[in-house]
């Protein structure tokens, strides 16, 4: 299990990029719970190691590749047979590790816990269910570190450091927003949560698509250099195996595609865009009486990508508030 310090400040997330304390212009800022940095810190971490390790493990690969399918010898060594004997063994080793250490859970997980604990963040400051204005401030923070608490419980491949109550859990600022006019946490949830979801998934839907395009096309390529390489062998102008080193990178390419998921994350990211595009058009209509119950259909609305990538990666779903 990774221990994780909580004082470690936020990284940003493969498939999050937000800012910790938020200052919309009107409202009071707030910060995150310390829990979220911790969460987010350990989630970068696994994704970095996860990458970094499948990247190797890639280059590896193709490199064992070569080192079969070409022949150079410095006396009596057969060099590329070397070659490919520690590119192998490394690729080998790399994978022992991933099943071992799982930086890949890591990174699932901790996402998980960060974006469960930033969404009650918000439901909190905004007072959104399930923490309406008609909570008292006692009652409102004991259910939102109630709620963390039972978020912690699910994890497995991190653990948090005790943070302590609701006093040390909720920030000032926190404290501050929801104990705003409505009209400024109204202002402060359209500027910096919907607004700045709605730009974050369309900017992202965008930069996945163009990726997911750019593999495709380079897959074509190298695919169509293996119709070449196989035309050469078929005529005897080329005696070395080209075909396997071709083959070998144009699986890892697929491999690394469908690692990122480029395709299936894309289609999600413009999806959840547009609802909360949608959504963000009803908002400046919402009246208080109304307000906690579009703020959790909002909540959810951003909830349901969550969800769907946590499924996708096989982690268990964080528990949700319950409603008032």
């Amino acid at each position: 299990m990774t221990h994780v310090n909580r004082s470690a400040v936020r990284s940003a997330l493969l498939d999050s990029a937000y800012d910790d304390t938020v200052t919309p212009s009107g409202a009071p800022a707030f910060e995150y719970p310390a829990f979220y940095h911790a969460a987010s810190s350990a989630s970068k971490t696994g994704q970095d190691r996860y990458m970094s390790a499948v990247r190797i493990r890639l280059v590896a690969l193709v490199l064992a590749a070569v080192g079969g399918a070409l022949s150079w010898t410095l006396g009596s060594v057969d060099v590329l047979a070397w070659l490919a004997l520690v590119a192998f063994t490394v690729s080998l080793g790399v994978e022992i590790y991933i099943l071992a250490a799982r930086p890949d859970q890591l990174w699932y997980e901790g996402r998980a816990a960060a974006e469960s604990v930033k969404t009650l963040a918000w439901r909190y400051a905004v007072c959104g269910e399930p923490f309406n204005s008609g909570l008292s401030e006692r009652a409102a923070a004991e259910r939102f570190s109630s709620q963390v608490n039972m978020i912690t419980e699910d994890l497995h491949q991190i653990s948090i450091p005790p943070i302590g109550g609701a006093e040390s859990l909720i920030s000032s600022t926190l404290t501050q927003m929801r104990l705003a006019s409505f009209e400024e946490r109204r202002h402060a949830y359209c500027v910096s949560r919907i607004t700045d979801q709605v730009d974050w998934y369309g900017a992202n839907a965008r930069k996945y698509n163009r990726r997911l395009h750019q593999f495709l096309l380079a897959t074509i390529v190298f695919e169509a250099l293996g119709i070449i390489g196989a035309a050469l062998r078929l005529t005897g102008l080329i005696e070395f195996d080209l075909l396997g080193v071709l083959a070998v990178v144009t699986a890892g390419l697929a491999s690394w595609a469908q690692t990122r998921q480029y395709g299936s994350i894309s289609r999600a990211y413009a999806i959840a865009s547009h609802e909360l595009t949608s959504i963000k058009s009803e908002l400046e209509y919402q009246r208080e009486s109304e307000w906690s119950r579009f703020v959790d259909a909002a909540e959810e609305a951003i909830s349901r990508e969550h969800t769907l990538w946590r499924a996708s990666k096989g982690v268990l779903r964080v528990p949700r508030a319950p409603q008032s």
